[in-house]
């Protein structure tokens, strides 16, 4: 008898549980479909909570569900997924802010960053969005931009790398992945032209790599190189963690003040530096002062989602979104640059390097 009353009791707290959660449920679609961001957020309120004008949301949106398999379910708008997503990219806030902010459960909200992230990093959209000049024509309009701006010729971009922080990865890879700067990381290299609009992004390796050493094991060095052997001479600006080469060019150590190159170097070069402030500090979830709380890879993508979100808010002509934003123009990775050191004999591609540079400077004269 006694069993038969547990088990009747076991049945009825089962119902009443999914009773429970039906009715939660119901509730927050009700509440999801009851609060429309693009309708009862003025265009500042939408700026302030998304990053994004509500113009380049429905663009956004539009993108996504054209050139992506992101699709509403049978509770949750793919919109309101999108909105979960960007305010997470926004603020920096985990699940549980987010959650409650937008009426949807923690676990859910994990899901749809997720579902939102794969989207933005879906091979259709970063082939669209992060595109490093693939054409004659295309690179000598970047590097005209660049001569008029900086009175430096052939330019086509500057590269750098930046560390996002990331939480202790497994025991037996943390070693990849801890900083000369004490925390554990991704060291990120990015290429953008002129107007902060990023064209290469490498995200795949550890804080313990160094720019140098990213840089000579990227798709990126190779194309450039394959550039100069087809008599297109182009180059990079990076900082002195990067070695000298044709296809990158880079300060002159110990030069005597007012050097007219390197002066005419580091105004060019300072792009990419704001390039990477502007991403961190208006995608907060990649601020200095946050931690991604994923896997390496999954913090690799939130990066490249991230970017390609940055690159179509400057395609729509209004990178400075948010006055009240506090953007802190500065690459704190600066500090402390540890200088590139040639090691062993001469090569080949530093001598050439070298005597492409001194030409440029005395061009610069």
């Amino acid at each position: 008898m006694a069993g038969r009353f547990f088990f009747a009791w076991r049945m009825l707290a089962a119902a009443q549980a999914q009773d429970n959660h039906n009715y939660t449920a119901t509730r927050n679609a009700r509440a999801r479909a009851s609060f429309e961001p693009l309708i009862d957020l003025t265009e500042r309120q939408f700026r302030a909570r998304y990053r994004l004008s509500k113009k380049v949301f429905k663009y956004l949106c539009r993108e996504l569900r054209r050139l992506t398999n992101l699709r509403s379910s049978q509770r949750v708008s793919m919109q309101h997924k999108v909105l979960t997503a960007l305010f997470f990219y926004a603020t920096g806030s985990y699940q549980k802010p987010i959650g409650a902010a937008n009426n949807i459960s923690q676990k859910m909200c994990s899901v749809y960053i997720e579902q939102v992230t794969q989207a933005l990093t879906h091979k259709n959209i970063l082939q669209k969005y992060i595109r490093f000049p693939d054409t004659p024509a295309a690179r000598q309009a970047v590097s005209q931009r660049f001569y008029r701006k900086y009175g430096i010729p052939r330019v086509v971009g500057c590269i750098d790398g930046s560390h996002f922080r990331i939480v202790v990865p497994r025991q037996e890879e943390e070693h990849l992945y801890y900083s000369r700067k004490h925390y554990h990381s991704l060291n990120v290299q990015m290429v953008c032209d002129d107007e902060y609009r990023i064209l290469n992004v490498n995200s795949k390796f550890g804080g313990a790599n160094h720019d140098s050493f990213i840089f000579e094991n990227s798709d990126m060095k190779n194309y450039l190189k394959s550039l100069h052997q087809n008599g297109e001479i182009v180059w990079l600006l990076g900082d002195s963690g990067y070695p000298q080469r044709p296809w990158l060019m880079t300060p002159i150590l110990d030069a005597e003040p007012n050097n007219i190159y390197n002066e005419k170097h580091m105004r060019a070069r300072v792009v990419i530096e704001n390039t990477f402030s502007r991403l961190k500090n208006r995608w907060r979830c990649l601020h200095k002062d946050r931690v991604l709380h994923y896997k390496p890879l999954k913090c690799s993508r939130i990066i490249l989602a991230c970017s390609v979100l940055h690159n179509i808010v400057i395609n729509f002509g209004i990178d400075n979104i948010e006055e009240d934003m506090d953007l802190h123009l500065r690459n704190e990775d600066q500090e402390n640059q540890v200088n590139y050191v040639e090691r062993g004999e001469a090569t080949s591609d530093l001598i050439l390097g070298r005597i492409l540079r001194d030409q440029l400077i005395r061009r610069l004269q």
